[in-house]
């Protein structure tokens, strides 16, 4: 860049100050926007703050410290002004951009190569509502044409709704009731139970009907009462299977690294020097042999190599997990709970340390039976892992008994491609009883089990499978013999052929023998699946198509099965229709002793379904939600035109589509992970601002937002600023603020500038009012630029023209 008058480079050919807002860049990233002023003597000024909050994780405690101690005296600060810190700026003009040329390795944090993906609930823009709620419904019927009637529908309804913390939910039917003292058409609860999260902690308090959780020997049973759950990956749905641990690399010069597991190149990555943290390296189950290579740029190469190992009972090293749930027990099937049962608790505790193999014990317990569970789990060398399980029981009626149960897994490693192998033996004593089996009803008595999967090039894929299962009184012993490979044709076609040996008890004898199974299927995307497919011990042939939908408006999903089995045959076709409002299923069924007699009877099932949804006085009917939800409604000011939840209007892929029946419903939001929801306004007025088009939510559990777009400072204004006919006054900044300010208005300033030319562009204004352009003058202050008012019946754009400084329009 030539040198200017000033004797600096001639960053700034205006000969005047610039005030703008630029990117601060640090190695091929952007560490956020920041405040800056070109001056007219081509010096580049820097708010101190904001790149004080940008150094942050940039550099260490220490030379932070130093950094702010020195530039605590000055509100904007120059590149001159940090002398010899180890901190050396410029400014790009080619990019509009401060760069962070140089950091000391010494002054740099450390930087953490192998970070986990994490919500950053910073990016947040939009609160849930105080109060939503939502009702699912659905309506299914099935009609059987050779009786020429159908039973009377059964209707589904579950939902939730969210108060503050706290959300009820609640599932149930109203169908007809086979059985008991007669066919009855009644309503029957599923479950309902209040929920409150402490997500800060992980932890789940649930008082109602119960789904207790369970661990290693453990048996469910339903119950209703008070239960409290602390699992992290209910809250962390991205973690990832790594090991947390205080290793650090420091790097003198510009390096290549490579990082190296069990043998196999895991990254290369280029780095600048300063200090690195790679104790979040993924690691594979059972133990891993890293290697580190760093070559420098002079060619020297250091090598670090450690051992480590990955306990996975489901937790990362150093988690820990509980359950716990006190309630009546249930005891009754297909129908509503009773409670009935007697009191019970059940509860666990697992805990994954770093440096020690991970433990888990249970605990099961009422007046009829007790059952102490543990688990543990030893690491070999290789990549291999020996999992032990137990527990004793005391029955009432059945005395003491006992379980137990050790496997052992294996994970291969070859360098893009992988083997799997598994065993596992358990053994259940005769009186061993649980609180789902208080009378100890065990059919059998030991069980083995294993599985062998090699992946011979990406293409081809072998699996066998072994198991035994030995009988206990009149059962008989089982065990069964299999191999299965598949190989992949093309990307969409691929080949599957199997064959095995199985020997069952009398009693299901015409499944002993060899058989085979052989298949084909064709998959184009990740939507559409046909296969062609036999197997040999149930004589089944089969043809079946599938093609799923989206959770679009008119979006259609359709399939089909043809199936010959035995002295039996079926045909069958499927549709499903999403709607704005609602969503349909149909299916049609044929049935009979051969392909060549299908139709020997028929079957109809149509099923309908919508939810209706309320968030902060704000409603609206749309397809089913599952967990969390948003409501968006047009601004009064937007008339009859449609708010859509989606990416375009134009593209029509979008959710949901506000009109009659109220807001636009994006019913697909997941609880506990940053998001981002996209909305769009039918054919808005030209220049009406309908805000940024995406907000970012973190949504509690089945929570629900209401968001209304549009705003009554919807005008934009554009003109073109001169002190004379041929004079624009360009790259000039300024502030924009309301003269005519009413009771209890409090709006900010909105930042003015013009470009080279003189344009300027004005948003977030009001109809009908009038504002003070003032514009920054060289020596810092403030001149009073111009006045304009904004038609009250503007539809969006106000075209100022050609605006003369100093005057009124």
């Amino acid at each position: 860049m030539p040198i200017g008058i000033h004797g600096r480079p001639d960053i700034n050919p205006y000969e005047r100050d610039i005030d703008m807002t630029v990117p601060l860049n640090f190695q091929n990233r952007t560490l956020g926007e920041i405040p800056m002023r070109l001056t007219a003597d081509d010096r580049f000024l820097l708010e101190t703050a904001t790149f004080l909050r940008l150094m942050r994780p940039i550099l260490n405690d220490q030379a932070h410290a130093a950094l702010a101690a020195q530039l605590q005296s000055l509100p904007n600060f120059s590149a001159d002004d940090l002398g010899t810190n180890g901190v050396q700026l410029t400014y790009d003009p080619s990019t509009l951009a401060v760069v962070l040329v140089d950091v000391g390795a010494e002054q740099r944090a450390v930087q953490n190569l192998f970070a986990a993906p994490r919500d950053d609930v910073n990016d947040v823009t939009l609160k849930p509502a105080g109060f939503s709620a939502y009702l699912n419904l659905n309506l299914n019927q099935t009609y059987i044409w050779e009786q020429n009637q159908a039973d009377p529908p059964t209707i589904n309804f579950d939902g939730a709704f969210r108060f503050g913390q706290l959300v009820f939910e609640g599932d149930a039917q109203l169908g007809q009731r086979f059985g008991g003292d007669g066919d009855a058409y009644k309503f029957s609860r599923n479950y309902a139970r209040l929920v409150y999260d402490q997500a800060d902690d992980y932890r789940r308090w649930m008082i109602g009907d119960l789904d207790p959780e369970t661990r290693g020997q453990q048996s469910y049973v339903q119950m209703g009462g008070i239960g409290v759950l602390r699992q992290q990956r209910r809250f962390n749905a991205f973690r990832s299977a790594i090991l947390q641990s205080n290793r650090q690399l420091i790097v003198q010069r510009e390096s290549t690294v490579r990082f190296l597991r069990n043998g196999a190149l895991y990254r290369e990555i280029r780095l600048q020097p300063g200090r690195y943290d790679f104790s979040s390296l993924p690691l594979v189950a059972g133990s891993n042999d890293v290697d580190i290579e760093i070559r420098d740029n002079s060619g020297s190469v250091q090598s670090l190599s450690y051992q480590q190992y990955l306990d996975p009972i489901d937790l990362d090293p150093g988690d820990y997990e509980f359950g716990a749930y006190l309630g009546m027990t249930n005891r009754s099937f297909g129908s509503a709970p009773d409670y009935k049962g007697p009191a019970a608790f059940t509860g666990f505790f697992r805990k994954a340390f770093v440096d020690s193999p991970a433990i888990g014990i249970g605990l099961q317990a009422s007046k009829e039976v007790q059952t102490l569970s543990g688990q543990t789990q030893f690491i070999l060398p290789n990549g291999g892992r020996i999992l032990l399980d137990g527990a004793a029981s005391n029955s009432k009626d059945a005395g003491q008994g006992f379980a137990s149960g050790v496997s052992y897994e294996h994970f291969i490693d070859r360098g893009g491609l992988s083997d799997n192998f598994s065993l596992r033996a358990d053994y259940i004593s005769p009186d061993y009883a649980t609180l789902g089996n208080p009378e100890a009803f065990n059919s059998t008595s030991f069980n083995l089990s294993g599985q062998y999967t090699r992946q011979f090039s990406f293409r081809v894929l072998g699996t066998a499978t072994a198991s035994y299962l030995k009988g206990r009184g009149n059962v008989g012993d089982s065990y069964r013999l299999g191999v299965t490979g598949h190989y992949r044709l093309t990307p969409k076609w691929t080949f599957r052929a199997g064959v095995d040996y199985a020997k069952f008890p009398s009693a299901f004898a015409s499944g002993n023998g060899i058989s085979f199974n052989i298949g084909l299927v064709f998959q184009p995307d990740y939507r559409r699946r046909a296969e062609a497919r036999f197997e040999s011990r149930d004589r089944l042939a089969e043809l079946s198509y599938n093609q799923s939908g989206l959770n679009q408006l008119d979006s259609l999903g359709f399939g089909g099965v043809l199936a010959r089995q035995d002295d039996n045959a079926r045909a069958q076709g499927f549709a499903t229709y999403s709607a704005n409002r609602f969503e349909a299923a149909m299916s049609h069924g044929t049935f009979g002793p051969s392909l060549s007699d299908l139709g020997s009877v028929n079957a109809t099932s149509v099923r309908v379904g919508t939810t209706l949804a309320f968030a902060d006085g704000m409603f609206g009917v749309g397809r089913r939600i599952n967990d969390s939800f948003m409501l968006l409604s047009p601004h009064k000011n937007l008339g009859d035109r449609s708010v859509v939840a989606g990416q375009s209007i134009a593209e029509n892929n979008y959710i949901g589509r506000s009109g009659t029946l109220g807001a636009a419903v994006n019913n697909f939001l997941g609880s506990y992970v940053t998001q981002s929801v996209q909305y769009d306004v039918e054919d808005p007025p030209t220049g009406y601002d309908i805000g940024p088009g995406v907000v970012r939510v973190h949504p509690p559990y089945k929570s629900g937002y209401a968001l209304r777009i549009g705003t009554d400072a919807f005008v934009s204004a554009v003109g073109t600023l001169v002190l004379a006919a041929d004079r624009p006054v360009s790259l000039i900044g300024g502030r924009v603020t309301l003269l005519d300010v009413r009771e209890g208005e409090n709006l900010q300033p909105i930042p003015f500038f013009t470009n080279s030319v003189g344009r300027f562009s004005i948003s977030n204004l009001l109809p009908g009012r009038r504002y003070l352009v003032e514009t920054y003058s060289t020596n810092g202050t403030v001149d009073r630029g111009f006045e304009f008012a904004v038609p009250a019946d503007t539809d969006g754009l106000a075209k100022l023209g050609i605006v003369q400084s100093g005057t009124k329009n």
